[in-house]
C-alpha cells in the first residue's frame, strides 16, 4: 500500500457503496470524467459482515485507490477501527455527509483522522464537524445526475402543481414511539413542536437552542440522537401537512407514501426516482418543494433535479439558493400565503415558467452535476496533501 497517492493523471476512486441514491450517482460521474472508479458493498448501518469486510480490503489492495468516498460514513465502525486502518495505510478517506451529521457521528471523534475530509451539504454544521476533529471541513452542496435528468421544458403539461415526497408519517411516529419511554424527554419534544420552536434555523443550532440545555446535558448519546430524530421527522411531517392542506384547494395534488391519503384523499402513490421522476417533474406544470427541518441552508435535491429535468419548480427561499443561482433562475417563497401567491401567478403565465427553466437548467447543467462534485472533491484532497 505505500503508493504516491494521485500520482497519475486521473484519480483513482473507491466508492463504499451502500444503498444511497448518491453512490450509484458518483460512479456514474466519475466514469464521465474518464476517471478509474470502483465500488465496494458495505453496510448502510449495523454490523458489517467479516465477508464484506474482506471484500472492501481485497478491493483496496487489488484496486490501489487515489481516495475512498463514502456517503454519511457507510461502512464505518463504532470505534473507528477502520479509520484508524485508512489512517495507518495514508488512505485519504473522503466522506459526504448528506443528512444531519450529529445523527450519525453522535459526537463521537473516532472518525477524524489526518486523511479523512468532511464534506457536508449543509454549510450549518461544519463548525460541528470541525468540533470532532475532522482536519478538514468543506461545503459541498448535492448535485444533479444527468444521466437521469437532462430534458428541456415542454410544451404542455399532463399534471397540475404537484408535491411529490415522503410525508415521514413512519419516521416520525418510528421516533415519536422511541422517546415515549422516557416521559422527561418526550413531554419536552412534544412542547417544543406545538410551541413552534422546531425550525430549520433552529435545528442547525443543535438540540439545546430548542430544548432546555439542562435536560440535554442529563441525555445519553443515543437519547440526543433519537430527540433529534423526533424533531425533525416530526417537524417536517407537520411542515408538509400544513402546506399540502392549505395548497389542495388551489388544485395542488401530491404524490408519496400511502399515509398522504388520509390527509389528501385523491394523492397518487410514489414515483421511482430513476425510473418515473424525471418525466414527471416535466409534466407537471408547477412542481412544489417543502425543505426537510434537516437543512437549516441548504437546498434538497430537487432543486437540481427538477429544472435540468424540464420541469417548473416553486421552492422554499433556503438561504443557500442564492449562493447557487443568479437572479431569474429560481422561483422561491418565504411564507404559505406567498407560496399561494407565486402559485397562482406562473400558472396564468407559462411563458415566464419556461423562461426561468432554461435559465436555471443551464446553470445546473454547467456548474452543478455530480462530475462538478467529484471535481470539486478532488482538488481539495490533492491540496490537503500537499499541505
Amino acid at each position: 500500500m505505500d503508493y504516491r497517492k494521485f500520482a497519475g493523471s486521473t484519480p483513482r476512486m473507491l466508492v463504499l457503496h451502500s444503498r444511497y441514491w448518491l453512490d450509484e450517482a458518483c460512479a456514474r460521474a466519475a466514469q464521465t470524467l474518464d476517471w478509474q472508479v470502483r465500488t465496494a458493498p458495505v453496510a448502510l448501518e449495523g454490523v458489517m459482515p467479516r465477508e464484506k469486510v474482506a471484500q472492501l480490503l481485497e478491493t483496496i489492495v487489488e484496486f490501489c485507490p487515489d481516495f475512498m468516498l463514502a456517503v454519511n460514513l457507510s461502512g464505518m465502525d463504532e470505534d473507528g477501527v477502520l479509520t484508524r486502518l485508512f489512517e495507518d495505510l495514508c488512505l485519504p478517506y473522503a466522506v459526504w455527509f448528506v443528512d444531519a451529521p450529529r445523527t450519525i457521528i453522535m459526537g463521537r471523534p473516532v472518525y477524524a483522522s489526518a486523511y479523512t475530509a468532511a464534506f457536508t451539504w449543509d454549510e450549518a454544521y461544519c463548525p460541528y464537524l470541525a468540533s470532532c476533529g475532522f482536519p478538514l471541513v468543506k461545503k459541498l452542496p448535492l448535485a444533479v445526475d444527468p444521466s437521469l435528468f437532462n430534458a428541456g421544458p415542454p410544451s404542455s403539461w399532463q399534471h397540475p402543481p404537484s408535491f411529490v415526497g415522503n410525508s415521514m408519517t413512519e419516521p416520525a411516529r418510528y421516533e415519536l414511539d422511541w422517546i415515549n419511554g422516557i416521559p422527561k424527554l418526550d413531554r419536552a419534544v412534544r412542547a417544543a413542536l406545538d410551541a413552534g420552536r422546531v425550525t430549520r434555523e433552529r435545528f442547525g443550532q443543535a438540540l439545546d437552542a430548542i430544548l432546555d440545555p439542562t435536560l440535554v446535558a442529563t441525555l445519553s448519546p443515543h437519547e440526543r440522537r433519537h430527540a433529534e430524530m423526533a424533531l425533525f421527522t416530526e417537524g417536517t411531517r407537520r411542515l408538509r401537512e400544513s402546506f399540502v392542506r392549505a395548497l389542495e384547494p388551489e388544485g395542488v395534488q401530491v404524490c408519496g407514501d400511502e399515509h398522504w391519503r388520509g390527509i389528501c384523499p385523491r394523492a397518487a402513490g410514489p414515483l421511482n426516482y430513476e425510473h418515473d421522476l424525471p418525466a414527471f417533474y416535466r409534466a407537471c406544470e408547477i412542481n412544489l418543494n417543502i425543505t426537510s427541518i434537516q437543512m437549516p441552508t441548504a437546498v434538497n435535491q430537487r432543486v437540481f433535479d427538477c429544472p435540468a429535468a424540464g420541469g417548473f419548480l416553486l421552492t422554499d427561499a433556503q438561504p443557500a439558493l442564492n449562493a447557487l443561482f443568479e437572479s431569474g433562475e429560481m422561483v422561491s417563497y418565504n411564507s404559505l400565503d406567498e407560496c399561494k401567491d407565486l402559485l397562482g401567478w406562473y400558472r396564468a403565465h407559462p411563458e415566464a415558467r419556461g423562461a426561468i427553466v432554461k435559465k436555471a437548467r443551464s446553470r445546473i447543467l454547467a456548474q452543478h452535476t455530480y462530475a462538478h462534485r467529484l471535481q470539486q472533491i478532488e482538488k481539495t484532497l490533492r491540496e490537503f496533501l500537499d499541505e
